[in-house]
């Protein structure tokens, strides 16, 4: 029986574990310098949200039920593909043009799940995501599923149209809701949450608002 020789055997198991650590290190840097780098780089520029009209408020007439009106829009006429969105208005009975006032007329919600960005659809008690099963109730509050906060929600106001008012969002915030109120946030990204324990700056250096220029929240 042929025997292998313990220098042989040796080298062997020198050069699989030089292996070994120098592909767990590869993965490392490739695991580690991104995250590194996203942790390091100044913040993604922002950009500003263009107000956009979602069209004649005769548009959005009164529900019987919960059936928010999908309306489509094209935030950057140059960039038609890369700027169209989906806003869901929501006419709610009340009478006031303070998109803030309990009474506002309108709650007009995004369409884009809050776990990972997918468009979400109205149903009769909310809306739901296709991609994993997301579940909002009529306040885009989450209720079940995998997205970790609200709907995002639009700043709105009615402008002079042609016909009569027109309704224009103007501003795009993300949301907390507790105890029937809704806060206002700078937006953070799909899958990024509000707010972390401790200071709020923790919340700001981990996930930093991404999508558009904002002054702080509005005035509730």
């Amino acid at each position: 029986m042929a025997h292998e020789r313990p220098r042989d055997r040796s080298t062997r198991a020198q050069f699989l574990t030089l292996t070994s650590v120098g592909l767990g290190g590869s993965i490392a840097a490739v695991v580690g310098v991104p995250a590194a780098g996203y942790l390091l780089a100044p913040a993604v520029a922002e950009a500003s949200f263009t107000p956009v009209t979602l069209g004649p408020v005769s548009d959005f007439g009164g529900e019987r039920a919960f059936a928010p009106t999908a309306a489509p829009y094209v935030e950057d006429a140059a960039q038609p593909i890369t700027s169209a969105g989906l806003a869901y208005v929501h006419r709610t009975g009340g009478s006031n043009r303070d998109w803030l006032a309990k009474d506002a007329m309108f709650v007009v919600f995004s369409n884009r799940c809050m776990h990972v960005g997918c468009p979400v659809a109205a149903t009769g008690i909310g809306f739901s995501c296709p991609c994993h099963g997301g579940q909002y109730d009529m306040a885009g509050r989450r209720i079940a599923g995998r997205p970790i906060r609200p709907l995002d929600r639009f700043q709105w106001e009615l402008r002079p149209g042609s016909g009569g008012d027109d309704l224009w969002i103007t501003q795009r915030w993300s949301v907390e809701i507790a105890g029937g109120q809704a806060r206002y946030f700078p937006v953070r990204a799909p899958g990024q949450p509000i707010d972390l324990p401790g200071p709020s700056f923790v919340s700001d250096l981990a996930y930093p608002p991404v999508t558009y220029r904002q002054g702080g929240p509005p005035a509730e």
